[in-house]
């Protein structure tokens, strides 16, 4: 494909890096026409630290969009009526060529500067003696800032030109680049990031603005994760579970790797719930809440991983107007969000079972006539993450003394955008190792969080095969490490030898805990909630009924006749011996006693070789079926879609408003090949044109998007 004027408009307008940065805010603008001379080469450190950063600058002019482009398209928000009209189309899948937010050349922007970058840098810049290579660590950094933005950019488009040289000319800008689709760009670039895998961040002190320089980078494992995670859901359910186990695996080297002095990554004890105290006393008013997240990078209680850094205000540049979209904000005047919570959101998060203990540790749910009518309209029913996110008042601003309608969605209060946080990821594992095959380790990562005791006695059971058990195996989550509210676990045995149930031995403090369940943050104590899992016994047409029923009642244990018993005895000397010159009498009483002690030993023997045999019988058909059940392909996608359903449902109550839905949507339409994920999102105008998959994507000037339904690639 030629790209002519568009990509070169492109290189003039974006190719180059910015080489300022801003004191008030993290990064300026710059100056986009500031050209390197070709021959220039960035060798020295300065040089790479502010071409890192002017790279890192290009991100804020996607940032919003991005967070759009996954969240209007979704059913989680809704568009309000005062709304722009560009923002409108865009909810309801109508995006012109004009329209404010169809700009892929600020995609293009990021990754031809990270491709100027690449091509200039000096890779062999370094201490021979030490074997240390000076920009290696920028090198990695910048591969996986093109990776990341390409998938953005892809998942948008569908189908896009893939460049990997600067474009710098205008005869450069009129060659034919190669169009690849979602896969194509993801296998691509998973072969790019490979080398960088396991590097570390550029170790910078600062580079202007108030965070921590290593949230502004992405991460090449998430990355990698990510790119799998989307190779596995197009390849389907057929044939991506092994895609899906190394998107698992990367994520999980995130976590617990610890590049860059990262502590290892839990879920943290950050929860919303209901006191066992006011739970006791009777109508519930307000919640509780611990909120003890550092912002600090890296730390023991961290949750945001990567954020795009913007400027603090308008008049400075790229600001995040995501503020204005989804808060009522004041400056002159009150102007209302753009964008507020949809009803299906507010009906999700209220329809779930809420189920807690009251001080007498008794299981209980929380119901509607459990609260307040306060409570009630402050939607403090089921999942409490929405209240925690979503607030609605009525009060005046300035001098007015008119009343006015506010909403606040605390998500979007800071000044920089978020783009991966630990529960996401928890999220993002959770959703590979389900579609990997294993939906009872996806499934904890929901109820308790994990640690190697929750693995041991609520995963390692249930996956039967060499192959099984060498996979988990690579996953150690470190028992003094990570703290879920369960220390251990017992189990109850019948007399069959078969294990009927499974319980957590809980934490006296939760305090101690940094892992919860991510469906615990919200929901109460998840692994209360029979409602929650999926079943626990998998198709039991062929569980071996008639073998356990065949197996007779265990027989009262007799005494074996012994000659240490008087009455036992076999021989009358040895009887005779224990006794004082008894009489014949007394002797034939003892061996009739006898004879009658050795035919109920005979008795028992017999009926306990019946039992013994049909326990053993039952107890091989009870493991074959075991074996059978849970190494059941039939079995195992049940669970897997029952397991999907309430990942998808999770993301929506964790991650609402972030910019993910509608690409949730979509991995769902492609693994299960089902278009309905996305026609049937509910009061949603336009989502009826969704059942043709070009309309997935957002299209440009009949240049870039996925057209009639092609798959493959064009040129």
């Amino acid at each position: 494909m030629k790209l002519k004027t568009y990509i070169y408009s492109v290189a003039l307008a974006g190719a180059f890096v910015s080489l300022t940065t801003s004191c008030d805010d993290m990064l300026d603008k710059g100056n986009d026409y500031v050209i390197y001379a070709d021959d220039h080469t960035l060798d020295t450190p300065s040089d790479t630290v502010t071409s890192v950063a002017g790279i890192i600058n290009k991100l804020q002019a996607i940032a919003v969009r991005n967070n759009l482009f996954g969240e209007v398209r979704g059913d989680l928000v809704k568009v309000n009526s005062n709304a722009t009209s560009d923002l409108k189309d865009l909810a309801e899948f109508n995006v012109s060529d004009d329209n404010m937010y169809n700009v892929p050349r600020d995609y293009y922007a990021v990754i031809n500067n990270c491709n100027y970058y690449l091509s200039k840098a000096d890779s062999t810049a370094g201490n021979e003696s030490r074997n240390e290579k000076y920009f290696e660590r920028e090198i990695a950094q910048v591969h996986s800032i093109r990776a990341w933005t390409y998938l953005q950019l892809v998942k948008a488009y569908g189908s896009v030109p893939y460049v990997t040289e600067p474009i710098l000319t205008k005869l450069e800008s009129e060659a034919s680049y190669p169009m690849k689709n979602i896969d194509e760009i993801c296998e691509l670039l998973i072969e790019d990031l490979q080398p960088y895998y396991a590097t570390e961040y550029p170790n910078y002190v600062t580079i202007g603005g108030d965070i921590d320089p290593k949230m502004c980078f992405f991460p090449t494992q998430v990355v990698m994760g990510d790119l799998y995670l989307w190779r596995a859901v197009i390849a389907g359910k057929d044939n991506g579970e092994f895609l899906a186990r190394q998107a698992a695996q990367c994520y999980y080297d995130y976590i617990t790797w610890d590049l860059s002095a990262k502590n290892d990554l839990y879920t943290t004890s950050t929860r919303w719930y209901w006191e066992e105290a006011s739970v006791s006393r009777g109508m519930l008013q307000k919640p509780s809440s611990n909120t003890l997240s550092s912002s600090t990078w890296g730390g023991t209680n961290c949750t945001d991983i990567t954020m795009i850094p913007m400027d603090s205000a308008a008049a400075d540049g790229y600001y995040n107007e995501l503020r204005n979209l989804y808060n009522t904000t004041y400056v002159t005047d009150v102007s209302q969000a753009s964008l507020s919570p949809s009803q299906y959101l507010i009906d999700l998060s209220e329809n779930q079972s809420h189920v807690t203990y009251d001080n007498n540790k008794d299981a209980v749910e929380i119901t509607k006539d459990r609260l307040s009518e306060e409570a009630i309209e402050n939607h403090y029913l089921g999942d409490l993450r929405f209240q925690k996110d979503y607030n609605s008042m009525t009060t005046r601003y300035g001098t007015s003394t008119d009343e006015v309608d506010v909403q606040i969605i605390n998500k979007h209060n800071s000044q920089h955008i978020s783009v991966y946080r630990a529960a996401q990821l928890y999220l993002k594992l959770a959703e590979a190792l389900n579609y990997a095959g294993y939906p009872r380790f996806a499934k904890q990562i929901l109820v308790m969080g994990l640690n190697n005791n929750v693995i041991q006695y609520m995963v390692s059971p249930y996956y039967v095969n060499s192959g099984d058990s060498a996979f988990i195996s690579y996953f150690d989550f470190n028992n003094n490490t990570y703290l879920p509210y369960a220390t251990s676990y017992t189990q109850t045995v019948n007399e069959y030898g078969v294990v009927t149930s499974t319980t957590p031995v809980l934490r006296s403090d939760v305090s101690e805990c940094n892992m919860w369940g991510v469906h615990s943050r919200g929901s109460g104590y998840a692994f209360l909630n029979d409602k929650y899992a999926p079943d626990l016994a998998p198709d039991s047409t062929s569980y071996p009924y008639t073998e356990e029923a065949a197996i007779p009642e265990k027989p009262a244990t007799v005494p074996e006749p012994s000659v240490t018993n008087i009455a036992d005895s076999l021989h009358y000397d040895e009887w005779a011996a224990a006794q004082s010159r008894p009489t014949e009498d007394k002797y034939n009483t003892y061996r009739e006693n006898l004879a009658d002690s050795i035919v109920e030993w005979n008795a028992y023997q017999a009926e306990l070789a019946v039992y013994n045999t049909n326990l053993a019988t039952f107890q091989t058909a009870y493991q074959e079926w075991y074996n059978d059940a849970y190494g059941s392909s039939t079995f195992i996608d049940k669970e897997v879609k029952q397991m999907d359903e309430l990942i998808l449902t999770e993301q929506a109550l964790e991650m609402s408003y972030e910019g993910n839905r509608y690409y949730d949507l979509m991995r769902r339409a492609y693994w299960w090949n089902d278009n309905s994920y996305l026609t049937g999102m509910q009061d949603k105008t336009g989502a009826e044109k969704l059942s043709s998959r070009s309309n997935w994507f957002i299209h440009w000037d009949g240049q870039i998007g996925l057209y009639d339904d092609e798959e493959g690639s064009e040129e």
